[in-house]
């Protein structure tokens, strides 16, 4: 079972399968998805699909050059703990909402995006005439709105980021068109969900995405994901271009010191020091842009000065940068090493991290074929249309509630669950959340839904308040199903007992409930589960 993560929103990037990788991948991304971590709920990724937009021809390496990449990805320090790490194919929905973009995006949008005319021209030799290489910026649209945080979520947790350089922001601008229109054909919930004024404002059919308004960013489907720039960094390769495998001027992650020290000894400098007595500029060298990436300041401002008074030799400054460069590669490298020894627990970490994002992916395409009218449940039904409610677990038969705020999809909820209670239990209506039996038992009745990245578990939150019994309500999208389990004050009182000697400090209580090898369990921080699986649709404390 894993705690809640605190976000600040989430964050998708992802690498084409090219083999390993090399310095530049690690400047321009990977070292700052290390750092995104610990701030944003992440996803990252091996996009073997887009690999085929211009390789679709000769495929045999795909696989292998996936696992290149996630050796790299780990060994700079990506964490499947604090990431969700999976290859783009292993989870399904990302074709699915492709398929379904592709149905309303405009042929124009497409042929306009700046790297579709200058890769064809640039890459003559092949075949690019393809649906594949015209419609990869949509693809990488589906990418990245597949991982929307929920609707029902605070919209400081609903943001979507891009970890983008300054040149790749048009292609995150295509993506926000893409959400824009999808949000105007496919709305979610219905409209009596906002108030009366705006709800005639939108009947009498003026766009709503041309009057934006705060109540109605909880009925989009997908936020506009915003760019979330990565600091500029100019890499170049050994022969002053740009790094890249292509001019084959790279030094790789995993390069050892000697190879590193070979190739930065034939690296390009400053061609205004012909001699050594001449001086310099630091800011037009190529190997004073590795000291400004990689050395510390003592080294940098030592390179600086004595290029600039021609005080130290072009042969010496390139050592230094040799030695900044080997301190940042050789940990990766080892921690690589280490790794390529256990190529199917590698393996596994993908399978894990795919199937974590499967359930994030389920859970956005879920709202995306109930907005589309594809839905594959009744329960979206119209109201003439509903299924029969059941006592032991009630269906819900209207998600529109799903786009109003906690406390009305509560509400919803409790209301559910009050209207299919046996005919011999009355409750009254207390305070929010709490009710009286007809003995004058107090009831508490927190609601919670399935989390997204942990099926099969839900997370409550108790108030510090005196009651004797406690109703869980458990809600699952999927299959669209309303679980109660009432707790009674037997029950309750060693647990709670134990909770406020351990805790006293704390005034809420997080009650969990997880599922494990079809039993319910029950438990609060620094408890022991408890099994409550009789306790389901078990009424009877509450006639009493």
């Amino acid at each position: 079972m894993t705690d809640i993560k605190p976000t600040k929103g989430r964050v998708l990037s992802g690498m084409r399968p090219t083999g390993k990788l090399h310095l530049g991948n690690y400047v321009g991304a990977l070292r700052n998805w290390v750092k995104l971590q610990d701030e944003y709920d992440c996803f990252f990724f091996i996009a073997d699909w887009h690999a085929l937009t211009t390789d679709y021809a000769e495929t045999s390496a795909v696989k292998q050059n996936s696992l290149e990449v996630i050796l790299d990805y780990l060994a700079a320090g990506l964490d499947p703990e604090r990431s969700t790490l999976f290859i783009q194919s292993h989870v399904p929905q990302h074709a699915e909402l492709h398929l379904l973009f592709s149905m309303i995006t405009p042929l124009g949008w497409l042929e306009r995006v700046p790297s579709y005319k200058e890769q064809r021209e640039n890459l003559k030799e092949k075949d690019l005439g393809t649906y594949g290489f015209l419609g990869y910026p949509l693809l990488q649209a589906a990418d990245i709105l597949l991982y929307s945080p929920p609707p029902d979520l605070p919209e400081c947790d609903r943001e979507l980021f891009v970890p983008v350089g300054e040149d790749q922001v048009p292609h995150v601008e295509m993506t926000r068109e893409v959400a824009r229109r999808f949000n105007y054909f496919y709305p979610l919930g219905k409209w009596e969900a906002v108030t009366s004024e705006l709800a005639e404002e939108v009947r009498s059919g003026i766009p709503v995405r041309r009057r934006p308004h705060p109540k109605y960013k909880a009925m989009f489907a997908f936020p506009e994901p915003q760019p979330l720039l990565t600091p500029a960094a100019k890499l170049p390769g050994i022969d002053g271009r740009k790094m890249s495998k292509s001019y084959n001027n790279f030094i790789s992650l995993t390069e050892d010191p000697d190879s590193i020290r070979e190739k930065l000894s034939r690296m390009v400098n400053d061609p205004r020091r012909a001699r050594l007595s001449e001086p310099g500029n630091p800011d037009d060298c190529p190997v004073g842009d590795l000291h400004k990436l990689f050395s510390g300041d003592e080294v940098r401002m030592r390179t600086d000065s004595g290029c600039r008074t021609a005080g130290i030799s072009c042969i010496e400054c390139k050592s230094l940068a040799a030695d900044s460069v080997i301190q940042i590669v050789q940990p990766i490298r080892l921690r690589r090493l280490n790794l390529e020894k256990s190529p199917d627990a590698v393996w596994k970490i993908l399978d894990l991290g795919a199937q974590r994002a499967r359930d994030a992916a389920e859970e956005s395409m879920r709202m995306v074929r109930e907005a589309m009218g594809l839905s594959h449940d009744l329960g979206s039904m119209r109201p003439s249309a509903r299924p029969a409610l059941g006592a032991q677990s009630h269906v819900h038969p209207d998600l529109s509630y799903w786009d109003a705020e906690r406390t009305e999809r509560g509400n919803y909820l409790r209301q559910e669950w009050l209207q299919h209670l046996p005919s011999t239990i009355a409750l009254q209506v207390l305070e929010h959340r709490v009710y009286r039996t007809a003995t004058g038992k107090r009831v508490a009745v927190p609601t919670a839904r399935e989390q997204a990245h942990a099926p099969g578990e839900w997370v409550f939150l108790t108030r510090d308040k005196t009651y004797e019994i406690l109703v869980l309500l458990c809600w699952r999208r999927a299959p669209n199903e309303l679980i109660d389990f009432v707790i009674p004050q037997n029950v309750l009182q060693p647990i709670w007992k134990k909770f406020e000697t351990d805790n006293q400090k704390k005034r809420n209580r997080i009650v969990r409930v997880f599922k494990v090898n079809g039993d319910f369990l029950m438990r609060v921080p620094g408890g022991e589960p408890v099994r409550i699986n009789d306790l389901q649709a078990q009424y009877s404390p509450l006639e009493r």
